[in-house]
């Protein structure tokens, strides 16, 4: 005879606790607390228990499901890299997974879902960092893993220089006359986003310091991306006589709501205010602003198509791909 097949019953039995409780570990993780949910993917992995759904599933040799886990998906960088990671998921007939992240508690839940149920064939983590604890449950999981802009050993990534991206920008505004920096970005308030703000700023300041140049703290703002929020840390640091004469936006759409306040405080761009932003959206060339081109979409290709590869060969050496930055100059500055 053949063995018996492990049951939800039987998990919930070794884990201790009911066969609801494991049932929502499975469908609905972020409603289980952290212990049991634990003590449930223990019980779940010494059984090898396979959920009815997807046991349906795994007799197929594959999903056809790629996840993508990221802090917001509000901002358009992130549809940029979506089209991207769609246009080659499409292509080969894989379904898009979405999961957007609002808590390091939601995070963890969503983590031990894919790891837990192995219901998808693939993961693209996009601008998260993940604490050493996920990165050894993906590692441990054999699911395929690709990372865009954090670089994690072991694993294949899509990495963004943003500290080179910020010497970038601090270089071609010396080279044009610009002598007192500002930065405008968003607080990386979230323990699991990327640290992209902050090393784009290390970067830029890094640049000004070898030419003798501080960017001063009060010419700083960091704060959360809300439009209200922004808006009034930015005319702050813009009404005052002795303002910055450029500001370097760690994002277009922060870049673009600079320009509106200074606009707003009458302070014209750019003879008065050079702003340069970081992306390049398709909004940023409607509006004339200079910027840093990172290659969005193709960021998202190359993500989509490192993970397929690692589907195909599990067994083949992590690779790293550095995305080339460009500074697309527009009006929005002086060019010398």
């Amino acid at each position: 005879m053949a063995p018996k097949q492990p049951t939800i019953y039987d998990v919930a039995k070794l884990a201790g606790v009911s066969p609801t409780t494991v049932s929502r570990a499975i469908n609905s993780p972020s409603m289980v607390n952290k212990e049991r949910r634990s003590r449930i993917l223990q019980a779940i992995e010494e059984l090898q228990f396979v959920p009815k759904a997807e046991a349906v599933a795994k007799a197929r040799q594959h999903l056809m499901k790629i996840a993508v886990i990221a802090p917001f998906f509000t901002e358009s960088s992130f549809m940029e890299r979506l089209k991207g990671i769609f246009s080659i998921l499409s292509d080969h007939h894989y379904e898009l997974v979405i999961y957007s992240v609002q808590s390091s508690e939601g995070l963890d839940g969503y983590i031990d879902l894919l790891v837990g149920s192995k219901r998808v064939d693939g993961l693209i983590s996009l601008c998260m960092y993940l604490d050493s604890s996920t990165i050894d449950k993906l590692r441990n999981s054999a699911i395929p893993v690709c990372f865009v802009e954090t670089e994690v050993e072991g694993f294949d990534s899509v990495v963004i220089q943003n500290r080179r991206g910020g010497r970038m920008v601090a270089e071609f505004l010396h080279k044009n006359g610009y002598r007192t920096p500002g930065y405008v970005g968003e607080a990386s308030i979230r323990a699991y986003a990327a640290r992209s703000t902050e090393q784009r700023l290390e970067g830029f300041s890094s640049y000004f310091a070898t030419k003798g140049i501080e960017v001063e703290s009060r010419n700083i703002w960091l704060g959360e991306n809300l439009p209200n929020v922004s808006t009034e840390g930015i005319l702050k640091l813009l009404d005052r006589p002795d303002r910055p004469d450029c500001i370097f936006a760690s994002s277009d759409t922060l870049a673009i709501r600079t320009i509106k306040c200074a606009v707003q405080l009458g302070i014209t761009v750019p003879d008065e205010l050079g702003v340069v932003g970081f992306d390049d959206i398709e909004m940023a060339e409607f509006v004339n602003l200079t910027t840093i081109n990172q290659s969005l979409e193709d960021s998202g290709v190359q993500a989509a198509e490192m993970v397929l590869q690692r589907i195909k060969e599990p067994n083949r050496p992590a690779r790293k791909s550095l995305i080339d930055l460009k500074l697309t100059k527009r009006n929005s500055t002086e060019c010398l």
